[in-house]
């Protein structure tokens, strides 16, 4: 493998978007801020609390045969999910939060919060951005919802913690997700 020095990515900022599920990733990202028709910032997050992505199920195990004790490695079954911190107080943080799809909100722009939350099913855009380099992380379906408590402190911001489980999409094969790369140069 070579060593692309341009790869190795700080999180040093980033960006978070939502559309309706099954929406397209994005062709080109030239602009964090706007990464095209349709995808909507979820706001600001969290600075001390960064997105974590997490895998959570089986670790493979090897089967063994009596001629053979390593004969295969089984598929484990895996879910893939991330978490974030919301730190604005808007509706489309409490829908995602609360299980609430946009009928929560009422006519004094108040948000009632239901009894039974629901997931939202969306699709998920996380932009990390380093310096002038861009990597997008696309996922066409992800169940959204509170995952712990809303975090308050006196000298800190109101933290809303929200986990997307990945889930299957047609869209792209039955993947969970595309994460971009970034290729070595090319030679002239």
């Amino acid at each position: 493998m070579a060593l692309i020095d341009d790869a190795a990515i700080v999180a040093a900022g980033g960006f978070i978007y939502v559309a309706p599920a099954d929406t397209a990733k994005p062709t080109s990202i030239t602009d964090p801020k706007n990464p095209g028709a349709g995808w909507e910032s979820i706001g600001h997050t969290s600075l001390d609390e960064l997105p974590e992505f997490g895998r959570d199920g089986d670790d493979p195990e090897v089967k063994g045969s009596w001629q053979n004790t390593k004969l295969r490695q089984t598929t484990p079954d895996v879910t893939y999910s991330v978490t974030f911190q919301s730190i604005q107080s808007t509706s489309l943080t409490y829908q995602m939060y609360f299980g609430a799809g946009p009928a929560a909100v009422q006519a004094d722009k108040s948000f009632r919060i239901p009894a039974t939350p629901t997931p939202q099913v969306k699709a998920l855009l996380v932009i990390l951005a380093d310096g002038t380099h861009y990597l997008p992380l696309y996922h066409p379906r992800v169940s959204l919802l509170g995952s712990d408590a809303v975090g308050m402190e006196a000298d800190d911001f109101v933290t809303f913690p929200i986990k997307g489980t990945f889930l299957g999409s047609d869209t792209i094969g039955g993947a969970v997700g595309e994460w971009a790369q970034i290729e070595a140069p090319t030679e002239p």
